[in-house]
């Protein structure tokens, strides 16, 4: 009898620990899942404030740029080699508003995209040649809280991707 109520407790602890476990990607989607187009975009400005230098920068989200006409589909594939804006993706971007000395991207996955998957096919496609003077020669990318932060800088400009990205995790 003892032997039986042993395992019966054994059990219960068993199942009272998988019950406490969580699935942490679902969690991390899930705090990211509600950003609107302007929570992401402060969330980007807060990621690279004091990190460009002198550039006159501009933060916004492609929402924001298609609404004034500017062609993202574009811009995008022009940035990652012919990659099609994701599906149901927010973005917040962070460039200077004149010339090409970096690239910052706040990304938001569609339903059913992970950050993780999103972030290998930005990783793969990136085109640091986007520029036509120059050539983005510092690329990073990080995961967090189900949001995808990636960049492109140009070294010549004193800018470094990876300060974006601890900006970013911490």
């Amino acid at each position: 009898m003892k032997k039986v109520i042993a395992l019966i407790l054994a059990l219960m602890m068993v199942l009272a620990l998988a019950a406490c476990g969580g699935d942490n990607n679902q969690a991390d989607k899930d705090a990211a899942s509600n950003l609107t187009d302007e929570q992401l975009v402060e969330k980007l400005q807060g990621i690279v404030d004091g990190k460009t230098g002198e550039l006159p920068v501009e933060t916004t989200s492609f929402a924001a740029l298609k609404e004034s006409g500017f062609e993202t589909d574009g811009l995008f594939k022009n940035w990652f080699n012919n990659m099609d804006v994701p599906a149901g993706a927010k973005i917040a971007v962070n460039q200077p508003l004149m010339g090409q000395a970096h690239v910052v991207l706040l990304i938001q996955p569609g339903e059913g995209q992970s950050a993780d998957d999103l972030k290998a096919e930005l990783d793969k496609n990136a085109n640091p040649n986007w520029m036509i003077c120059m050539t983005a020669d510092s690329v990073a990318s990080a995961v967090k809280d189900g949001l995808v932060l990636f960049v492109m800088t140009s070294s010549d400009l004193s800018l470094d991707a990876q300060t974006f990205v601890d900006a970013f995790n911490a």
